[in-house]
């Protein structure tokens, strides 16, 4: 083999390594978080599915939790796709005011 083909394959192994590396280092970088919020509007089971239908079409959301009883939604998302911030605009924007829980 000359060494300037092994040249070529160690820098194009190492490349490969590399990008890989940084792609698993993206992936654990994103973890899921839960955002826990009251809603005191929301006293029907058509308030729950027009919260839930805005939420599930929102980037990142990956689990929804309304409790009508409670008036509370409990939301699993993932951090570095969407923003507690964001998800409590999204209730808001479909109408309904938003508390932290005491």
């Amino acid at each position: 083999m000359k060494s300037g083909n092994f040249r070529k394959g160690y820098k194009v192994k190492l490349i490969a390594m590399m990008v890989g590396l940084g792609l698993a280092g993206g992936i654990a970088v994103a973890k899921e978080a839960t955002a826990e919020m009251k809603v005191p509007a929301m006293d029907c089971a058509a308030c729950t599915v027009v919260i839930k239908k805005a939420l599930t079409q929102t980037k990142g959301v990956k689990n929804v939790d309304l409790n009508v009883n409670k008036r509370t939604a409990t939301v699993v998302y993932e951090d570095t796709q969407v923003t507690q911030a964001e998800i409590q605009k999204t209730i808001e924007k479909a109408g309904f005011k938003t508390e932290q829980p005491k």
